[in-house]
């Protein structure tokens, strides 16, 4: 690493932390605005995850290393034959949040403007798609209309479905700094799942899945009703009230009606809507469990309307604040990487099309909206997408029905993939490969959610011939501008070049209701592109729409229609999301130790009652399908009170060499929002039964090759690694091979058998163990981590007889320094740890990121509450 300090940004989720690189350390930038030098767990965790297992160094057609003179040459003549043939709409990209704006930009110019097509969507398109579809419908542009800063300022905060302790971890750190502050401000959090967010809530609404809509009608029904609403806001500044209001005089909407369908305590629910109507301001802060549903768009828009009904909006602690979940989706939303838009802002009206024709001076330009993203990899099993160019995704582990994806990419005639790993599950479906700059080696912009530029800046020198995106992206345009006879539309010398040329384009905006306008850097030289400062857009403006000025042809925001779905009930209801220490499908976060270490196999999260109608226990294997019953997965079960009734909840990371029999997304169907085109991963029917498992393993060692499993998965360790099995039929000590020179010692456990693998010299008096295996009927809970310990240690028979006799395993609390719940107990009770405050002088946990400190909290409370049940049993 350099030893000059370089400024740049987290790759990870959307908060956009600024990090500072300085004397080989990677720390957080203490000037940067979305963080002030605070890091979540991962992205103090960057230095070990720039040393992935393995990198994908030279581009490759059919497996073959080539130049990367052949491999761009090879993409543009398929790009240009099957246009030639079959029309501009039988090619595609599926691009990423993960990519910069510069190689966004090149993307969508590329397609739309010299292939003449619009198919090319995002990954995006699965996390943030149905709030930028309501921030058109109600604002006319995809604004976000609040800033971090509104935290600060606000009495009341309202978190929908958002586990932002977890998710955005920095972010809720201003969370709880701003209620230290206003002890007189409220948080009330609304999910199914009672998470370590709700617990933190002064009020948490476990309510029914997607009931959202349901919800806020509800409230802006007690608006009405209470005489709550800002009339002359209403008057001034928006338009089409009337109807919505009249659709609201259903006794549905009415509070007894509300709670009981939706599962929660009425006294609990009149006590929000008190409590919003009351408030001088109100932050509603969304994320993917609004997102990520069939009537998504519409749980935004139901958001949005009580905000525009209540006047609560375009000042200061007041909006509804779309959180996104990854370090750019926003920026791909501003150039318009999304199908169903044209480019900055812009949709496919006649205008717009001339005006970014003219601006490209393109040859063609795609004039209708592109496949989204299942309806894109539908097209490519039917055989309509002949060419296809993947970036920087993983769509056969974070698609749902991930198994049609598979068979998809099978059936495609030309597969590209740009990545920085030639073992990521997508590449293996790949002809042609193309090694990609990875973060620390690539430069350029992304925004946040508060809609802040920031710079990302290498200071690393990519590994063999990757290659920026957006300098591949150029290539293949420029071959293909020369097979058509046109001008080369791709010219570009650095990254500086492309962002003013997209600035430039947003000059379009100027004479219009648009506030995304860059156009005042269109002629910003290279030495100020270099020396950038985090900036926000609208420029110079506090926030967006505070004069009550839109972004529709009127100026007025619009109410907009959100009727209630009915809710289902009875069902098995599958929730997949995040888990706080690992990212997206485990490429960057997974060989990192100590970030493996939060979940250490694949769990499927379930309430206690109902795991016993179903006769399952913890650590029990669980089977869990579509409602297609085509594909199986198994997972691990753990008992979780927060859960109700038949509410599921699996993480979304496990895939490839981590665990790739017990991916999520395998059981989750391809229903959508029918207007973003948002897949419903939050809310999915699936069908639950116990597996019967004849045996569970653990081993623990070097990398090698185990039995088939009907279960498997991977943890990776400081100096080894750990595999978790499990299987339908008996397996045998036969069935585990060793390699030559090593020694085998196998004892008879009370329930199974334990086998040490080791090697040993002639100058050792005793073996060291390179491996352990163990073996059961039951579910396994010794400690791994004791074995651990033993791998590369002389064998000594006290060891044995310790693990025979097992340990129960310890649950880790703190992720950043490797602290578990047994380690906070008994500092607790041996060393008199009874505050926060001691815990964090002794452990260290929770003074890093912070995001563990409610479940020390929560260890804290659980022996003060037992020591008081003890007193009481002494006193009585």
């Amino acid at each position: 690493m350099t030893q000059t300090k370089i400024n740049t940004t987290c790759p990870y989720c959307g908060v956009g932390c600024g990090v500072a690189i300085h004397h080989n350390q990677i720390v957080g930038d203490s000037q940067h605005p979305a963080n002030y030098g605070a890091l979540c767990v991962k992205g103090a965790a960057l230095g070990e995850s720039l040393q992935m297992p393995s990198r994908l160094l030279y581009p490759r057609i059919a497996g073959d290393e080539v130049s990367w003179l052949q491999a761009t040459d090879y993409v543009a003549e398929q790009f240009y034959q099957a246009i030639q043939q079959y029309g501009p709409d039988s090619v595609a990209m599926y691009v990423s949040g993960q990519i910069l704006t510069e190689d966004y930009y090149a993307a969508n110019k590329f397609m739309k403007g010299y292939v003449g097509s619009a198919n090319i969507d995002t990954n995006s398109r699965l996390c943030m798609s149905s709030a930028v579809a309501a921030h058109i419908r109600a604002f006319g542009e995809d604004v976000v209309p609040v800033n971090y800063d509104d935290i600060a300022y606000t009495d009341l905060l309202v978190l929908v479905g958002a586990n932002s302790a977890w998710t955005h971890p920095v972010l809720f750190r201003r969370i709880q700094q701003a209620r230290e502050d206003n002890p007189h401000l409220k948080l009330v959090v609304i999910d199914p799942r009672k998470t370590i967010t709700a617990e933190q809530a002064d009020l948490h609404l476990a309510i029914n899945n997607d009931g959202d809509v349901l919800l806020f009608n509800g409230l802006l029904r007690y608006l009405m009703d209470n005489h709550a609403l800002d009339d002359a806001y209403i008057s001034a500044h928006t338009q089409g009230f009337e109807q919505v209001e009249a659709e609201l005089g259903l006794e549905r909407y009415q509070v007894k009606q509300i709670a009981q369908e939706l599962d929660i305590d009425q006294a609990a629910l009149e006590t929000f809507y008190h409590w919003f109507c009351r408030s001088p301001s109100a932050l509603t802060l969304f994320c993917q469990g609004v997102n990520q549903s069939e009537s998504g768009v519409d749980k935004g828009n139901a958001i949005i309307n009580v905000h525009l009904a209540s006047g609560k909006i375009g000042k200061a602690g007041s909006g509804p604040f779309s959180l996104t979940g990854q370090p750019n989706a926003m920026g791909g939303r501003e150039v318009g990487g999304l199908a169903n838009q044209l480019a900055v802002h812009r949709g496919f009206d006649a205008e717009s099309l001339t005006l970014v024709q003219e601006y490209w001076q393109s040859p063609t330009i795609a004039a209708k909206p592109g496949l989204k993203a299942v309806e894109l990899f539908q097209a490519v099993e039917r055989g309509e997408v002949k060419v296809l160019w993947i970036m920087a995704t993983n769509p056969v582990i974070s698609m749902p029905e991930s198994d049609h994806i598979r068979r998809a990419l099978t059936k495609c005639d030309c597969v590209i993939v740009s990545d920085i790993s030639a073992d990521s599950d997508v590449a293996a479906y790949a002809d042609v490969l193309l090694p990609a700059a990875g973060w620390g080696e690539k430069q350029g912009m992304v925004t946040n959610s508060e809609r802040r530029l920031s710079r990302q800046r290498a200071f690393l020198p990519a590994p063999g011939e990757a290659k920026p995106d957006w300098w591949a992206i150029s290539q293949v345009g420029e071959k293909l501008c020369q097979r058509l006879h046109i001008k080369n539309g791709f010219d570009y010398r650095n990254e500086a070049d492309l962002f003013r040329d997209y600035a430039g384009l947003t000059a379009i905006n100027q004479s219009s209701p648009y506030l995304l306008d860059l156009s005042m850097f269109t002629d910003i030289s290279d030495e100020e592109y270099a020396n950038w400062q985090p900036t926000q857009w609208p420029i110079d403006v506090a926030r967006p729409f505070q004069h009550g000025q839109f972004s529709t042809p009127s100026g007025r925001a619009h109410f907009v229609s959100t009727p209630a779905p009915l809710l289902m009930q009875g069902h098995w209801w599958l929730n997949s999301g995040r888990q706080r220490d690992q990212w997206h499908t485990m490429t960057r976060t997974g060989h990192v130790a100590k970030l493996a270490a939060g979940e250490i196999e694949p769990t499927l999260y379930m309430n206690p009652i109902a795991a016993e109608s179903l006769g399952l226990q913890a650590g029990e294997i669980a089977a869990l399908r579509g409602e297609d019953q085509a594909s199986c997965l198994f997972a691990k079960v753990a008992l979780d009170e927060g859960l109700k009734g038949k509410q599921l909840f699996m993480s979304m990371h496990w895939a490839g060499r981590y665990s790739e029999q017990s991916q999520v997304n395998r059981a989750i169907g391809q229903q959508c929002d029918p207007i973003s085109g948002q897949p419903a991963f939050k809310s999915a029917l699936v069908h639950l039964a116990a597996a019967q498992m004849y045996s569970y393993g653990l081993y623990v060692g070097d990398r090698r090759t185990l039995p088939e499993c009907d279960y498997q998965s991977y943890q990776q360790e400081q100096d080894c690694g750990v595999s978790r099995f499990a299987s339908l039929t008996e397996l045998s000590k036969a069935q585990f091979v060793v390699n030559a020179g090593e020694q085998v010692l196998r004892w008879d456990l009370p329930q199974g058998w334990m086998m040490i693998i080791g090697r040993s010299s002639a100058n050792e008096s005793a073996m060291k163990v390179t491996g352990i295996v163990l073996v059961s009927p039951q579910p396994i809970t010794q400690d791994y981590t004791m074995m651990v310990a033993l791998i590369g240690q002389p064998l000594q028979l006290s060891s044995v007889l310790t693990l025979a006799q097992g340990q129960q395993t310890s649950r880790l609390i703190c992720s950043c320094f490797r602290i578990t719940d047994q380690q906070i107990h008994q500092a607790i009770e041996q060393e008199g740890c009874v505050s926060l405050n001691h815990l964090q002088q002794r452990l260290k946990c929770g003074t890093n990121c912070g995001s563990c400190v409610p479940e020390i909290r929560q260890l804290l409370n659980e022996h003060e509450n037992l020591t008081m049940d003890k007193n009481v049993g002494v006193k009585s």
